[in-house]
């Protein structure tokens, strides 16, 4: 990594780790250095969506074609709530054109990808998916009555953060090479109307004021902020593991919010334990291939920091259904390109992986190697569901992945951290 940046926060405490250089200029990473933080921002989208139904001036049960009048008949009748959760059934545009340009314009947006049909109803299963994101950038810009970048700009001054931004990330680079202030603007950026889904850019102190405002909840209300960080249901009965910009694990009878991020040279990751008001960013300006290193990073520098608020703290526990576990296995360290085995999947899953969208489908661990180690550390039983967290551990890192199971043994949820 040429260049690295974490904050982290906890009760009394905060601190900036800095490493390396920001760009070609050789210039060192400081507290004002301007990192990407990719698919990260989506929680900022979030935030200044709640915010705005915070203030009445959205109603997040209605339909997305409720305002914006203009998307595709297929897609209009998804709540708002279920674009925020990933739960809206949406394809990913990403998959339609990976190889064209991504229109700059509404419009544009609209008639490129207007026949992309949903993978599943609503509720009835989860993809993450940034079509959704982009719809919520668009819906922002529309109630804000300019533009998604400035309806940002105003939750940012009203936290006093200007190391925070809407920019690409080519301005980013641009803004550390030419050492710009935290007052610039990208100005590209704030025309732009396909927006939402991560271009969010923060420095080193500003990642620190956004983790206060984030455990602390200054920006919303104690509805709005719990709605952000509460996993939203599927139809089954059971939970999806994602709130509105946040995965959401349960830990302990704790709540582990964390996401990550990856696009054009950049790489984030961000995790919350609210219980215990701790919380990290970790950023990078290498990627693609640093997701797996900057989750083991953010979790190492969390627990240094605030021992007891990741799943690091977790201990190896004796594992009563082992045929499961090595079921589980199997069908999250598949050989690449391998499609899992649909028997093992409960409906949430086999709705997603039947559609086969090459960008998001069941998660696959395989690195090209296979860890020395698969441990349980977590089982919590529900009765729809079981939960189970297990420790991967190689030579250079240490992961976790969430699983959740049906009754029967099928696997509805598995997500990494």
């Amino acid at each position: 990594m040429p260049g690295l940046a974490i904050a982290v926060i906890a009760p009394g405490k905060k601190a900036l780790m800095l490493h390396g250089v920001t760009s070609n200029a050789g210039r060192a990473v400081n507290e004002r250095s301007w990192f990407s933080i990719a698919s990260v921002g989506k929680h900022f989208t979030a935030t200044a969506l709640l915010e705005l139904a915070m203030r009445q001036r959205v109603d997040l049960s209605k339909p997305i074609g409720h305002y914006l009048t203009d998307v595709p008949s297929g897609w209009a009748n998804r709540s708002i709530l279920s674009l925020l959760r990933h739960s809206s059934g949406l394809a990913e545009y990403l998959s339609a054109a990976p190889e064209e340009p991504i229109p700059a314009d509404r419009s544009s947006f609209m008639a490129r990808y207007s026949s992309l049909s949903p993978a599943f109803n609503e509720g009835t299963g989860w993809m993450y998916t940034n079509t959704n994101y982009i719809l919520l950038g668009m819906l922002i810009a529309q109630l804000h009555g300019s533009n998604y970048a400035d309806a940002l700009h105003n939750l940012f001054e009203k936290i006093h953060c200007g190391g925070a931004t809407v920019a690409s990330p080519s301005w980013a680079r641009e803004a550390n090479e030419n050492d710009l202030s935290a007052a610039s603007i990208d100005l590209e950026s704030a025309k732009r109307e396909v927006i939402g889904d991560g271009d969010v850019c923060l420095t080193p102190n500003g990642a620190l004021i956004w983790l206060e405002q984030l455990v602390d909840g200054g920006l919303l209300d104690s509805q709005h902020h719990s709605l952000m960080f509460t996993a939203g249901p599927i139809a089954t009965g059971r939970p999806s593991g994602y709130g509105c910009g946040w995965f959401i694990e349960p830990m302990d009878g704790e709540t582990i919010a964390h996401h990550g991020g990856h696009f054009d040279g950049w790489t984030a990751m961000t995790i919350l334990n609210r219980s215990k008001g701790s919380g990290v960013i970790a950023m990078c300006n290498l990627a693609p291939g640093n997701t797996r290193a900057i989750r083991h990073i953010a979790q190492t520098a969390l627990e240094s920091f605030a021992p007891g608020s990741t799943a690091l703290s977790l201990n190896a526990m004796s594992d009563t259904a082992p045929e499961l576990t090595q079921r589980i296995r199997t069908q999250l360290l598949r050989e690449p390109n391998s499609a899992p085995n649909s028997e093992y999947l409960a409906d949430e899953l086999r709705l997603v992986a039947e559609h086969g969208s090459p960008v998001r489908s069941v998660p696959n661990l395989f690195a090209g190697e296979q860890p020395m180690g698969f441990d349980l550390v977590q089982r919590q039983s529900h009765e729809t569901h079981t939960w189970h967290r297990y420790r991967l551990t190689y030579p250079n890192r240490i992961e976790h992945v969430l699983v959740g199971t049906s009754p029967e043994g099928r696997i509805f949820w598995a997500w990494p951290l």
